[in-house]
C-alpha cells in the first residue's frame, strides 16, 4: 500500500485495521466466535477507549495488553461470555491485589508459610524479574496470565553459610486449572534454563471451593519402567486452613489477617471474620501503603451483603476491640492527612508528590490497573489541592472511565 493510498483511508478505518488482527487473535485464544455485528460493536468500544493519537505507534504487544485491560468492561464480558464455548475468566483486579501484597510483604509471606527458609533469606537483596518472565514466555497460550498473577523473584539465601542467588516463581490461582502441574513444570524449566539457578516454585490457590479432588503438585515423566523426571512445587490452598487455627499461626504477621477471609469458616462467621481481619491488619501492618493494600484485598475477598454490612458497621463503631479497624476504615482521610503532613514536614512539592502517589495507588487498587494516559495526566497536575480533590472523588468512581472524566 502506497502513502497516497494510505492518505485516502479514513483515520477510523486505519485504527480498525490496526487493532482487528490483534483482537481476532485474542478472541481465537478465548475460543470466542462473535457475529459480525458483535465484533463491530466490540471494535467500536475499544476505539472509544484506546488513546488513538498514540495507537499507530504502539507495538502489537502493547495494544494486546491494552485490549485485555479493556475487556474487563461488564457489558463486553457478557457479550463475549455468551459467544464463548468456554467459561471466560475475567482478568481480576483481585489477582493484581494478591501480586501487590507479595511485593510489599515478601518477608512476611515466607515467615508465615515457610518459616524455616525465611531465616536464611536476605530480603534486602530482592529483585523482581517480572519483565523477564513475560519475555521468556511471551508465546505461552495465556501470556496475559503471566502479567497478572505470576511473580519471578531473585533473592539471596544462605547455603552452607554462603550467600547464593535463587529464583522464586510465585503464582496465585483463583480457580482450578487442568494439567496445572504440567504448566508449573513448563515455567520451571524455562526459568531454570534462563537463569541456571535454583528455582523455588510456589502456587497459592485463593478460590472458595473445598476440593474433593486436590490439584497435583508433582509432574512425573517416564518411559515404561525408566523414570525420566519428577518435578514438585509448593502448593498453598488457603481454604484448607481452619480459620481459628490460622489466626493462631502468626498473630503478629499482617498476612495472617489479610488471608484470614480466604480460610475455612461457617457462613454465619463472615462478619466477624472481616472485622477480625481489618482490625488485625490495622494493628500489625507498619505502613499506610501496606495497610491500604491489605485492606483493599480483604474488601475484595469478603464482600458483605447489605444486611451483613450493617452488622459489620455496628461492630466497628461500638466495639472498642476493633478501634484500629475503625481507623483503617477511614483510609480516605488517612491518605489526605498523610499528604498534608508530608507537605508541612518536607515542603509543598514533596507533599504534592506524596499525595499523587496516594492517588495513583488508590486508582490501581480500585480498578486493577492504571493506564499510561491517566498516569501522565495525574503526574502533570502541579496543584496539591487539585490532587487532594481528585483523591477524594476517586472513591466514588466505579471504573477508570468515570475517573478519566474528572481529569478532562
Amino acid at each position: 500500500m502506497t502513502s497516497s493510498d494510505t492518505e485516502m483511508i479514513p483515520k477510523k478505518k486505519m485504527y480498525e485495521m490496526r487493532i482487528t488482527p490483534i483482537l481476532e487473535r485474542i478472541l481465537k485464544q478465548m475460543n470466542v466466535h462473535l457475529k459480525d455485528e458483535q465484533k463491530e460493536k466490540l471494535i467500536h468500544f475499544l476505539l472509544s477507549q484506546l488513546p488513538l493519537s498514540k495507537l499507530m505507534s504502539f507495538s502489537d504487544v502493547t495494544i494486546r495488553y491494552k485490549i485485555l485491560d479493556l475487556l474487563d468492561n461488564q457489558e463486553i464480558l457478557l457479550m463475549i461470555s455468551s459467544a464463548s464455548s468456554l467459561k471466560l475468566k475475567k482478568r481480576s483486579s483481585f489477582d493484581i491485589r494478591h501480586k501487590e501484597t507479595i511485593r510489599l510483604f515478601l518477608k512476611e509471606y515466607f515467615q508465615l508459610f515457610f518459616p524455616n527458609l525465611a531465616g536464611f533469606m536476605n530480603f534486602e537483596s530482592v529483585q523482581f524479574k517480572d519483565k523477564e518472565l513475560i519475555s521468556l514466555f511471551g508465546d505461552h497460550e495465556n501470556p496475559e496470565q503471566l502479567k497478572i498473577a505470576d511473580l519471578l523473584i531473585m533473592i539471596q539465601i544462605l547455603m552452607d553459610n554462603n550467600p547464593e542467588w535463587i529464583m522464586i516463581h510465585w503464582e496465585q490461582q483463583s480457580e482450578k486449572q487442568a494439567h496445572f502441574e504440567e504448566r508449573m513444570f513448563h515455567l520451571f524449566s524455562g526459568i531454570y534454563y534462563q537463569f541456571r539457578k535454583i528455582v523455588f516454585p510456589i502456587a497459592m490457590f485463593t478460590d472458595n471451593a473445598r476440593w474433593t479432588k486436590p490439584v497435583l503438585k508433582t509432574y512425573k515423566m517416564a518411559l515404561h519402567e525408566f523414570s525420566i523426571n519428577e518435578f514438585s512445587f509448593q502448593l498453598i490452598k488457603l481454604k484448607d486452613f481452619n480459620s481459628e487455627e490460622f489466626e493462631k499461626k502468626a498473630p503478629d504477621n499482617p498476612l495472617t489477617w489479610a488471608y484470614l477471609p480466604l480460610t475455612y469458616y461457617p457462613n454465619d462467621k463472615r462478619v466477624n471474620i472481616k472485622a477480625k481481619a481489618v482490625n488485625g491488619i490495622a494493628k500489625t501492618a507498619k505502613t499506610e501503603k501496606g495497610k491500604a493494600t491489605l485492606f483493599s484485598l480483604v474488601n475484595h475477598t469478603l464482600r458483605l451483603t447489605p444486611e451483613e454490612q450493617k452488622v459489620y458497621n455496628n461492630i466497628i463503631e461500638k466495639d472498642l476491640i476493633y478501634k484500629e479497624g475503625k481507623m483503617l476504615e477511614s483510609i480516605k482521610e488517612v491518605g489526605i492527612e498523610e499528604g498534608i503532613e508530608i507537605g508541612i514536614e518536607k515542603g509543598i512539592e514533596k507533599g504534592r508528590i506524596g499525595m499523587t502517589e496516594m492517588l495513583l495507588m488508590n486508582i490501581k487498587f480500585r480498578f486493577g490497573f492504571i493506564s499510561t494516559e491517566i498516569e501522565e495526566k495525574i503526574n502533570s497536575i502541579k496543584n496539591m489541592d487539585k490532587i487532594r480533590e481528585l483523591y477524594t472523588q476517586s472513591f466514588s468512581c466505579e471504573n477508570e472511565t468515570q475517573f478519566n472524566q474528572l481529569l478532562d
